[in-house]
């Protein structure tokens, strides 16, 4: 599952600094043409295989085999120039993920899907070499890009449609699903953000009213109420949603609210988005409702003015290794957390 979130940017964007710190130049050859540069490199291999030797476990057509002698970096050979370049470096990414200490610790302190954060991050870290912020279009401040402008980076890159979708899930103003359909209405690639789950590789969302609007006519649609269809045959809330054609395919962008494409598209009554939730400042442990967020990082500030942005204040334990808020450790002289302390 590829939900794109704080977090998850954070992640990527430590990679690319880690990258270059280590490797300086690379990104920038990474981003001209990630297999060749792939190609010099001694610590890693990259191998073209066919369907079915790829690994499935990441949200790519792709695998990465750390036993052996370098580790692997698998492609399918059927795919796409562009495709196979961001395959590559998602790959790549679990390689920096499971080989830099401090990548390693944030994955492991994750909450819940360990394995899920760590795919999509190596999602958006292939996003963000392939796709520069220069690039980007410009959007209304709080506001969802649409449908065309995905297409539009596509066209402007050498980005593969799914890297372009990563790139501008995290420009997504609110909780929202961006997918790649086959002509069929067949899931190619989908990322989410927020509490709007994507679809999986390979499901249909023919039946939706945006695809089958979108298929009908042959060409680009709208609509102010549709949604996700997903194979248990659960549907996500009523969303609002803009579908392009780019070649053979069907870009779609869906959200909870505030499309872009919308002058006005108020917030539909007992929606998630607008429930009042508890949050836990992980800087200094208090619980808040949250009223307002950071304008940099988009996360809540407790009473203390703590967010994201002040986690560069958090400490290492001796003993888990883990980096922790300073509300984890006994007091500020400890080195071990709470948890080990017993």
């Amino acid at each position: 599952m590829n939900v794109i979130g704080v977090d998850v940017v954070s992640q990527a964007r430590l990679m690319l600094q880690r990258l270059e710190a280590d490797r300086p130049g690379s990104v920038n050859r990474l981003h001209t043409d990630a297999l060749a540069e792939l190609g010099t490199w001694t610590d890693v291999q990259v191998r073209r295989v066919p369907d079915t030797a790829a690994q499935t476990r990441c949200s790519v057509a792709g695998g990465y085999v750390h036993s052996t002698n370098p580790p692997t970096l698998t492609v399918t050979r059927s795919l796409s120039h562009r495709r196979q370049q961001f395959t590559a470096l998602h790959e790549l990414g679990h390689h920096l993920q499971k080989h830099d200490v401090r990548l390693a610790v944030a994955v492991r302190r994750q909450p819940a899907n360990n394995e899920a954060f760590e795919d999509a991050a190596c999602d958006m870290f292939a996003s963000l070499v392939l796709v520069p912020d220069d690039v980007l279009p410009s959007q209304p401040e709080g506001r969802s890009p649409s449908a065309a402008d995905v297409v539009a980076v596509f066209e402007r890159t050498q980005a593969s449609r799914a890297a372009c979708c990563v790139r501008m899930a995290s420009r997504l103003g609110t909780h929202g699903v961006i997918t790649v359909l086959d002509a069929t209405g067949t899931v190619s690639f989908a990322v989410a953000r927020g509490e709007v789950y994507p679809p999986a590789r390979g499901s249909s969302q023919a039946s939706t009213p945006l695809v089958a609007a979108a298929r009908c006519r042959g060409g680009n649609a709208r609509t102010d109420e549709t949604y996700v269809q997903y194979r248990s045959g659960d549907r996500s809330e009523l969303l609002y949603g803009d579908a392009v054609w780019s070649g053979e395919y069907l870009v779609t962008v869906a959200v909870l609210d505030r499309p872009g494409w919308k002058q006005f598209a108020p917030p539909r009554i007992g929606s998630r988005q607008f429930a009042a939730r508890d949050w836990t400042c992980e800087m200094c442990g208090e619980e808040f409702t949250p009223d307002g967020s950071c304008a940099n990082c988009s996360t809540p500030r407790c009473s203390a003015g703590h967010c994201t942005c002040t986690l560069a204040a958090e400490r290492q334990c001796h003993r888990c290794f883990q980096l922790l808020g300073p509300s984890r450790f006994p007091s500020r002289a400890d080195s071990v957390c709470r948890d080990c302390a017993g």
